[in-house]
């Protein structure tokens, strides 16, 4: 039988327990809280990486079209000789076998 003083210790410790349990509940509620905020930062993280990826393929593809019209110019004045008409359009080396080539290793 308990005593009539372990009783009231244990009425007395009531809310000591009852404050560590709270300590505890509310522990995994930030704990959850702290990993849905770092995945979100490493959601976006990635989205910006993404994005950054983007904006440097649309560099390389506008500097690519450049090179491309100059090329283009410069065969449209190579093509006039000296009295100004036009000669006709020679195909490069390069143009005819596009697509043509198939560099197999096995």
């Amino acid at each position: 039988m308990l005593r009539s003083v372990d009783m009231q210790q244990i009425l007395l410790q009531t809310s000591v327990v009852e404050k560590i349990q709270q300590v505890e509940q509310q522990h995994a509620d930030v704990e959850k809280k702290q990993i849905a905020l770092q995945l979100q930062k490493e959601i976006d993280h990635k989205r910006q990486e993404v994005q950054n990826t983007k904006e440097s393929e649309q560099v390389a593809i506008h500097e690519e079209d450049k090179r491309r019209q100059q090329e283009r110019k410069r065969n449209a004045h190579a093509n006039e000789d000296e009295e100004g008409t036009k000669r006709p359009h020679k195909k490069s080396v390069e143009e005819i076998d596009q697509g043509k080539i198939l560099d197999l290793i096995i």
